[in-house]
């Protein structure tokens, strides 16, 4: 019984002292994991600051605005992950550790993200082929609008009836993009129908007559009025205007419009389909 005793009295001691020592450890360390909290609320800080600083920095420099989200995002990631570096090596993680950390979980994830670096690479390609800036109205892999933002995955564009369309930026890189608006100015083309029996001199100064007074068409290149097909049941003509790039979708239905009524009142046919019936004789 004594011996018991003694033996549970010593198995105390020991884990006394484990625990007290533990706790000195913990007490020693304290400072450290203070000074490491302290140190990332600064860095914290002063990393939104490089962030604002760079976002006006190119904003002065008249860097267009898909290249300046693209950028905020990339010195972002940039700034925090060193940020995550000073700190283990305040908690005293030794830099190699860190470095080979970084490495192994940078290859486990590239392997496990194939698409999302990609996608990275494609931002960078975006940034340096310029084909396109922010506002600008652009069709890239079937999908069309306004480029809002380029940031380090994602080019974000807003469509006509304002739905927002997210598109990789490996598929924008890879494949065609028809920009809009990086010309001053875009022709539209509106087709007409009419009878073989229509005037063609007539008619065409009648359509430019009336494109020349719409508010939206250019005066240079001058409208032009051409003869397209010749189909079965008529004429298809070709009023080709020239407008301003912001007016491109706003000028087309009422060119459409000013189309029909001009020809409503210069008394032009438009044919509808005919089918001619020869009936032989037995």
């Amino acid at each position: 019984m004594h011996n018991q005793l003694e033996a549970g009295q010593e198995a105390l001691e020991q884990t006394a002292g484990v625990l007290t020592k533990l706790g000195e450890k913990v007490v020693n360390f304290m400072p450290t994991l203070l000074c490491s909290l302290v140190v990332f609320l600064i860095g914290v800080l002063i990393a939104r600051f490089l962030i604002w600083l760079l976002k006006h920095t190119m904003k002065r420099a008249k860097v267009n605005a898909a290249a300046i989200s693209f950028g905020q995002s990339f010195a972002r990631i940039l700034l925090y992950v060193t940020l995550i570096v000073i700190c283990l090596s305040l908690l005293g993680v030794p830099a190699a550790s860190v470095v080979t950390l970084l490495g192994a979980a940078g290859v486990t994830v590239g392997l496990a993200l194939q698409n999302s670096l990609s996608n990275l690479a494609g931002g960078f390609v975006l940034m340096l082929a310029k084909p396109f800036q922010a506002g600008d109205y652009i069709i890239a892999d079937g999908e069309e609008g306004y480029v809002e933002a380029v940031t380090i995955l994602y080019t974000q564009l807003t469509t006509r009836d304002n739905r927002s369309v997210y598109l990789p930026n490996s598929r924008v890189s890879s494949g065609a993009v028809v920009n809009l608006s990086r010309k001053g100015k875009l022709r539209i083309s509106i087709p007409v129908s009419v009878s073989y029996s229509t005037d063609i001199a007539q008619t065409r100064d009648a359509l430019l007559t009336a494109a020349k007074k719409q508010k939206y068409v250019i005066r240079e290149p001058e409208p032009t009025v051409t003869v397209n097909v010749l189909g079965d049941s008529g004429m298809e003509l070709l009023l080709n205007v020239w407008v301003a790039k912001f007016d491109y979708f706003t000028a087309q239905p009422e060119l459409r419009e000013l189309v029909k009524l001009t020809l409503d009142e210069a008394g032009v046919e438009i044919p509808f389909p005919q089918v001619v019936v020869h009936k032989g004789e037995k």
